[in-house]
């Protein structure tokens, strides 16, 4: 092989390789995957409705798998009342005074990435509505029908 060839080679291997680097530089800017991946986006974990609360979750510590083990929710929860700031019994009275009625089970949880409590409320109509509150202030952020109808009080 002359010297003409194999520069020619190499200068095929060096566009090919950078074609390639920049197509992967876009498909990650752009949050696509190439078929196959099991990539994920911030946009893919986003839980619906989408609101911003006070207090920022810890990251998840699912494992590998994607499941939760009871110690694994157990060692969640704990971290979370550490943050939390507003008792259930303040998030109990802001959900009630949204949605009148009776408050029934009150959760603490990671909802987009806050922390905030999940207060599920019997209306007088005999309709459940899940109210979500800022477990740093007790704002509503939230309020999510039993049927899926959501609405947000942003």
């Amino acid at each position: 092989m002359n010297v003409t060839t194999k520069r020619t080679v190499a200068v095929g291997a060096l566009v090919t390789g950078l074609a390639l680097g920049g197509t992967g530089i876009a498909m990650a800017a752009n949050g696509t995957a190439p078929s196959g991946s099991e990539a994920t986006t911030t946009e893919d974990q986003q839980q619906e409705p989408s609101y911003t609360g006070s207090v920022t979750a810890p990251q998840d510590t699912e494992s590998a798998d994607g499941t939760e083990t009871k110690d694994d929710e157990a060692a969640e929860a704990k971290a979370l009342e550490s943050l939390a700031t507003v008792s259930p019994q303040d998030a109990t009275s802001a959900a009630l005074a949204a949605v009148p009625g009776t408050a029934g089970a009150v959760e603490l949880d990671n909802e987009n990435g806050y922390v905030v409590y999940s207060v599920e409320v019997t209306g007088d109509d005999g309709t459940t509505i899940e109210v979500k509150v800022d477990a740093g202030n007790a704002t509503v952020l939230a309020q999510e029908a039993d049927n899926d109808q959501e609405t947000n009080d942003d």
